[in-house]
Formats: C-alpha cells, structure tokens, sequence
C-alpha cells in the first residue's frame, strides 16, 4: 500500500544544466522537492500551516539511482509518492520520468519534523501525514551503510555559506550540499565519469556564514566503477555524509 502520488511536467532549463547538457543533481533534487511542494499545497498542508504549528519538514537523507539524467530542453515528468511513515520519520519517493515514461531517476527520501524554536526533531503525528494516505508502520527503513572518508587519501576544498545558499528554514537548502560535494570531485571524473547511485545523510544545520570543507576520496571498484566517500566538516563536526558510485560514460 501507497500514498497519494502527485506529477507535474518540467522543462530542462539551460541555467540548469553543466557542460555536458545534463541537468546538474542540485536542479534535479530542487525540481523534485518542488514537486512535493505542490503537493502539500494542493492538499491544504502549506508551510503557513506547519509554520502555524512551529514545525518544519527537513529531509534526513536521500538514496538515488540514476539511469540517466535530463538533458538540455527535455520535458519530463517528475513524480512524488508518499510511501509511508512512522513516529520517527515519513518515506516519499520522487521520480523523474522521459516522454516515453522510461524512469530516468528515482530518490527514495526520509524526512523529519523540526521544532523550530528547538531546532530538534519531533514526533510525526497522524495530523500531518493524514493528507497524504500514507501506510503507518511500526519500523524503520533500511538505506545502504555509508562508508566513510578515506583519511590518508582525502583532499579537502573549503566553501563559505553565503546568504542565497540558504532557505525558508533559516538554513542551507539541502540541495546545496550536493553542489559542494560534486564540486569537490576531481574534473577528469566529472567529464569520464556519470553517477548511478548516490547515498547522503544529514546530520547536523549548516548556517549563514559557516565555512566548511567538503572532504573527498574515492575508491577504484572490482568492475571498473568508482566509489567517492565524502563528508561536509562544519565547525568539527560532520553536517553530512554521503557515497557516489560512478560508470564511465
């Protein structure tokens, strides 16, 4: 059992795209989250009402598999569907689809309540989650173990938060972490190089002004594939972990 699906069609803009003329993973991510917007809206659940309640929606982490990303001027259809929930966290699957409905990608995404005045998470109550249809369970979602930075093969770009990296929430849109880990990757890998699947984690705000180094190392695979370990320090602490594993094009 599901949830309340929700698609509205999206046309590849060149300011979101690299050099290839792909769609960049931030526009993706911001495009599909746009998508569960809507939703939200249309069912009544605006942020005036979670704003109302002192709550917040943030996003804990993400599990992605790409078959292909977006190019340049392409419609496609984004899709989201709410999966399910429990005390803790809700589940919601974003889909992008091409004009002959070949999924290109899907992010299967666990997402938490924030008190905002605590900035701690809090317990998901049936009031939030009853517009969506969403099936209640009693466990937790199992997303693949993150294997972390390799300290004697790491390199290390610092980046400083600036004003328009941060959101509604009064912090760093999530999106952005994926422009400073990608950008934190060696360009022979980003041009002989495409992403399959992509695993990160949140794990602490990032705010206004902060200066963090987003750490990298990457691992040669039995099949030819790469595997890029990274971490977002912030102030000595980790604010995200993630793993990309990469194909030669």
């Amino acid at each position: 059992m599901s949830g309340l699906k929700y698609r509205n069609r999206h046309v590849v803009q060149t300011y979101e795209c690299d050099v290839q003329k792909e769609m960049t993973l931030p526009a993706l991510i911001n495009a599909m989250v746009e998508t569960s917007g809507l939703q939200s809206h249309a069912l009544g659940n605006t942020n005036e009402f979670m704003n109302d309640l002192g709550l917040a929606w943030i996003i804990i982490q993400y599990d992605i598999t790409i078959n292909r990303m977006p190019t340049r001027r392409e419609e496609i259809t984004l899709e989201t569907e709410a999966l399910s929930y429990n005390r803790f966290f809700t589940y919601r699957a974003f889909r992008a689809f091409d004009e002959a409905e070949n999924l290109l990608a899907e992010a299967i995404t666990t997402f938490g309540v924030m008190a905002v005045e605590t900035r701690k998470l809090t317990t998901v109550t049936q009031e939030l989650v009853a517009p969506y249809q969403a099936e209640e369970i009693r466990t937790m979602r199992r997303s693949p173990k993150i294997q972390p930075v390799n300290p004697e093969k790491a390199t290390s770009m610092p980046f400083r938060v600036r004003y328009l990296d941060i959101d509604g929430n009064m912090h760093v849109n999530n999106a952005k972490y994926f422009d400073w880990i990608i950008n934190s990757v060696d360009v022979d890998i980003l041009r002989n190089y495409k992403m399959k699947s992509i695993s990160i984690k949140y794990e602490k705000e990032v705010g206004y002004g902060n200066v963090i180094e987003s750490r990298v190392s990457f691992e040669e695979m039995e099949d030819g594939a790469l595997r890029t370990a990274h971490v977002i320090e912030n102030g000595g602490g980790n604010a995200c972990v993630a793993n990309i594993f990469w194909e030669k094009r």
